[in-house]
């Protein structure tokens, strides 16, 4: 009997505690549900930049062309130098010669068949040095060149049968000046001893045969030639 009041004040202990805890849980809600109507609505993707940010971004990206072009020298290697004049007209390029230029066009195109030292190879390859059809009238030598030679031909006692390929337009289209360079270039190289061939003259050739769709045969080479037109003499 002496335990009923302590009972008593237990049970009421705990109705308190529920209750206070009942609240506290309410409020807590009521705080959530707060937090979650002021929250900002999910959504996919990224938000959009603001206006003012991209014309900060488009005037920032005009202010550095335009420093680059005021500033950046031409983009030339002695824009740093203390000496250096942007007003300056730009130094022009080193034209090489005609016999220099057909030096590198040799290496390039020529030199795997004719060899290095325009020997060629014995029964494949014709020679070019000491070959009259190389140092004889210019417009032969350009003939092939440009069109190209097909079939048999006889070079300095011996004959050869193959195909030289055309580097005119039709062929590997090389320039007029590389043609008038290399033609200068095997004209004037190992001992022989021809004028050079220019420009101008590759030009004139290159507007006759340019339109012709076959090689040369070795009889048509020497057949309908002009005149030789004047050029420099080798030096």
């Amino acid at each position: 009997m002496s335990e009923q009041p302590h009972n008593s004040s237990s049970n009421s202990n705990s109705r308190e505690a529920l209750e206070k805890a009942a609240m506290q849980d309410e409020h807590m809600q009521d705080v959530h549900a707060q937090l979650m109507r002021e929250k900002e609505e999910p959504h996919e993707g990224f938000s959009p930049v603001p206006i003012f940010l991209m014309f900060v971004f488009a005037a920032l990206c005009f202010w550095g062309g335009v420093y680059l072009v005021e500033y950046s020298g031409n983009f030339q290697a002695n824009a740093f130098s203390p000496h250096f004049d942007p007003n300056a007209s730009a130094p022009k390029p080193v034209e090489i010669s005609l016999y220099d230029r057909g030096a590198k066009v040799f290496r390039n195109q020529c030199a795997a068949c004719h060899q290095a030292e325009g020997t060629g190879v014995p029964g494949v390859y014709p020679p070019l040095e000491g070959s009259t059809w190389v140092t004889g009238h210019p417009e032969v030598v350009s003939r092939i060149l440009i069109n190209g030679l097909n079939g048999k031909i006889e070079v300095k006692g011996n004959s050869y049968n193959g195909n030289m390929p055309a580097f005119g337009p039709s062929g590997l289209a090389l320039s007029e000046k590389d043609l008038a360079g290399v033609i200068t270039f095997i004209r004037q190289s190992w001992g022989n001893d021809a004028s050079e061939v220019t420009e101008q003259m590759i030009a004139d050739y290159s507007a006759n045969y340019s339109a012709r769709s076959t090689p040369w045969t070795a009889a048509e080479l020497k057949e309908g030639l002009g005149p030789i037109p004047e050029a420099a003499p080798a030096e």
